[in-house]
C-alpha cells in the first residue's frame, strides 16, 4: 500500500515541478477537457485490466506489472511464456513464484536496455525524431507487431477457444474501428469466458 501511494504521488511530481519551478500553468478548460477524456477511458481499464490479467500475472506479478507499466506488451507475454515453459499448474503458489521471478527479470532487463539505449542513441536523437523518417514510421507499428505475436501464441495454444473472441474482435474492427479499448475488451472477455464454458460443457474442448 505504501509503495502504491508513493507511486501515485510521484506521478504528479513533473507537473508540480513545472508549476512551482517554471511557473507553467495550463488553462483550466484545456486541463478539464483532457482529464475528462483520459478518465473516461482509463476508469474502466483501471477496474477491468487487473481482473483480466491477474490469472496470468499472479499476485506479485500483478503488483509489479501495474507499478512499472508495459503490462500488455511486456509483462503479460513474459508471464505467458513462463507459464508455458514451466510445469507448474496455473493458479498455484509455484506458478505465482515463477511468474513473479520472470516479471522481476523483465523489469530489470528493460531498465538496463533503456539505459543503454539512451546512452547509445542520444547522439542520434535528431534523426529518430524526424516524423517522416524510416525509424519513426517503423516505431508506429511496434505495438502491432507485439500484439500480433501475442495473438499467435494464444491462438496456437488454444485454437478452438480463440475462435469466438477472434472473429468477434475482427467484426467489431470492421464495423467500428475507432472504438476505445475500454468498450471492446470487457465484452470480449465476458463472451470468451462464457463461450469457453459452453464449449467445455458440450465437450468440444
Amino acid at each position: 500500500m505504501f509503495t502504491c501511494v508513493a507511486a501515485m504521488v510521484c506521478l504528479f511530481v513533473p507537473g508540480l515541478f513545472l508549476f512551482f519551478v517554471h511557473g507553467l500553468t495550463p488553462e483550466f478548460s484545456s486541463l478539464a477537457q483532457s482529464l475528462i477524456s483520459v478518465w473516461a477511458f482509463t476508469a474502466v481499464l483501471a477496474v477491468v485490466e487487473p481482473m483480466i490479467y491477474y490469472p496470468i500475472l499472479g499476485f506479485a506479478g500483478t503488483y509489479m506489472s501495474f507499478m512499472v507499466g508495459n503490462v500488455m506488451n511486456i509483462r503479460v507475454p513474459v508471464a505467458a511464456t513462463v507459464n508455458e515453459l514451466s510445469d507448474a499448474k496455473p493458479g498455484t503458489v509455484e506458478a505465482d513464484i515463477l511468474t513473479a521471478v520472470g516479471i522481476a527479470g523483465s523489469v530489470l532487463g528493460t531498465t538496463v536496455v533503456m539505459l543503454l539505449g539512451l546512452l547509445v542513441f542520444l547522439p542520434l536523437l535528431a534523426v529518430y525524431m524526424e516524423t517522416t523518417g524510416p525509424v519513426s514510421v517503423s516505431l508506429d507499428h511496434v505495438l502491432d507487431a507485439l500484439y500480433g505475436a501475442l495473438l499467435a501464441f494464444f491462438v496456437f495454444r488454444a485454437f478452438k477457444v480463440s475462435l469466438l473472441p477472434l472473429f468477434l474482435g475482427i467484426g467489431l474492427a470492421f464495423l467500428k474501428s475507432d472504438l476505445p479499448f475500454a468498450f471492446v475488451i470487457p465484452p470480449l472477455v465476458v463472451i470468451s469466458v462464457f463461450g469457453s464454458r459452453f464449449m467445455y460443457k458440450r465437450k468440444w474442448i
